[in-house]
């Protein structure tokens, strides 16, 4: 048995049941869209980070050798191949070991040639492979120029770097 007042009421129930339900669903996609939108963030901000290192220049690696003796011969080598294109002749290098940091030993070197030549020699010292830090270069004169003989100044430079000398490798083990 129905009543007359009961009867008016079920079409503004069944109204404010369906407006629940939208309201509901659209609850649910609004919730999907901001996830998707911080996804989408998310993977824009990898992507810029790996388009940035995917542009900085290739690590140049360092002057490296496995002890000593073997440091300071890639030291010399890598000097008499900067100096055969260059004005620069060497005179001595050597190895000073640091107590403090036994895998980076300090590097000398002394040179001598021309300003342009010893400049050229430095900077292609610094930026190619492998990278040669330097800790202190001196730089003096060595004999002035002599403008009657055309004799250009001859430059004195004093060098120290770093090198790093790499342990040994650890032996393989075999299952």
């Amino acid at each position: 048995m129905m009543r007359l007042p009961d009867l008016a009421l079920r079409p503004l129930l069944v109204r404010l049941v369906g407006f629940g339900a939208l309201l509901a669903l659209g609850a649910g996609a609004v919730s999907a869209s901001l996830d998707a939108s911080a996804d989408i963030a998310i993977a824009r901000d990898r992507l810029d980070r790996a388009q940035a290192r995917a542009a900085r220049p290739d690590a140049v690696p360092p002057l490296t050798g496995t002890d000593g003796e073997s440091l300071l011969a890639a030291f010399r080598a890598r000097l008499d191949a900067l100096a055969a294109d260059r004005a620069v002749v060497i005179d001595t290098t050597g190895l000073d070991p640091d107590p403090s940091r036994p895998d980076l030993p300090r590097l000398h070197g002394s040179l001598h040639g021309t300003a342009e030549g010893l400049h050229g020699f430095v900077q292609a010292l610094e930026t190619g492979t492998p990278l040669v830090v330097l800790e202190q270069a001196d730089l003096g004169i060595d004999r002035p120029a002599d403008a009657e003989i055309g004799r250009p100044t001859i430059m004195r430079l004093v060098l120290t770097a770093r090198g790093v000398v790499l342990p040994p490798p650890a032996p393989r083990r075999t299952p």
